[in-house]
């Protein structure tokens, strides 16, 4: 994560699931780094409510960027758990871009 230029947040880890592919994977690990920023962004919300702010999340998989932003059922993505589809809430909210 990084602010006016600056790195605050940083992160090499193993998933804790088993996925089939690799969009799924990105698609993972796109929602854990969704849930990141928006625990980072309550510290300036705290400080000015008024102001509405969010960020943009880079996700270089084309297939991940799909599943994000398709908030319809999809088959091939049937077998991915709902906790994992935070990131299609926040983008519907607005919070989130990829």
């Amino acid at each position: 994560m990084m602010v006016a230029g600056g790195p605050v947040a940083w992160a090499a880890r193993r998933q804790s699931v088993v996925v089939q592919s690799t969009a799924e994977a990105e698609y993972v690990a796109s929602c854990k780094a969704c849930m990141e920023g928006k625990s980072l962004l309550n510290i300036p919300t705290e400080a000015i409510p008024e102001q509405q702010v969010g960020f943009t999340l880079g996700v270089d998989d084309q297939a991940a960027i799909a599943l994000a932003s398709n908030p319809t059922y999809s088959r091939k993505a049937r077998h991915i758990e709902l906790r994992f589809h935070y990131v299609r809430e926040q983008m519907r909210d607005k919070a989130v871009k990829i």
